[in-house]
C-alpha cells in the first residue's frame, strides 16, 4: 500500500492511509467532472482485510462527500446516506455516504508488478469513471 500511496499521492498530491492495519485509503479534494453539485470531493475507500485481504480481494466500498448530488439533483443509484452496522454509522455521522462498487474481475499483481495488475491506482481510475459516466448512476 505504500506503492501505490506514493504513486497516487504524486497524481492527487493530498493522500493519506492507515498505515497501522491498512484499512482504509483517503483523498482529499478529487476534482468532480461537469454534471455534479460539488467541483471536490474527498474520497475514503475502505480496504478489504483479513486473510484474504487487499490485494487478493478488491476494494467494494468508497466514502464520499454525503450531500453530493448531480446538478440537476436526480437521486444516485448505489449511493447510500443510511447504514445499519456501527462502522456504516460512524462514518455517516461524520457527514459521509457511500458508494457500492462490486468488481467482478479484479486481477491483482504484488510486489514489483504491482502496476501490471488491478490496484487502488485502478480503482481510483474506475471512481472517476463512475463519477464521469453519472447518467448511468441517476434515476
Amino acid at each position: 500500500m505504500q506503492t501505490e500511496a506514493l504513486e497516487l499521492a504524486r497524481r492527487y498530491r493530498s493522500v493519506s492511509y492507515d498505515r497501522e492495519d491498512g484499512t482504509w485509503f483517503y483523498i482529499e479534494k478529487l476534482a468532480m467532472p461537469p454534471g455534479w453539485n460539488k467541483q471536490y470531493v474527498d474520497i475514503l475507500i475502505d480496504i478489504p482485510w483479513g486473510n484474504p485481504g487487499y490485494p487478493s480481494v478488491a476494494p467494494q466500498w468508497f466514502w464520499t462527500d454525503q450531500d453530493l448530488a448531480t446538478s440537476s439533483g436526480r437521486s444516485i443509484q448505489h449511493f447510500f446516506t443510511r447504514g445499519s452496522n456501527l462502522a456504516d454509522r460512524q462514518h455517516l455521522d461524520k457527514g459521509w455516504g457511500h458508494f457500492c462498487v462490486h468488481i467482478n474481475q479484479w486481477r491483482p499483481a504484488g510486489g514489483r508488478n504491482w502496476q501490471q495488475g488491478h490496484s487502488l491506482i485502478s480503482y481510483l481510475d474506475l471512481i472517476k469513471t463512475i463519477f464521469r459516466d453519472r447518467k448511468r448512476l441517476t434515476r
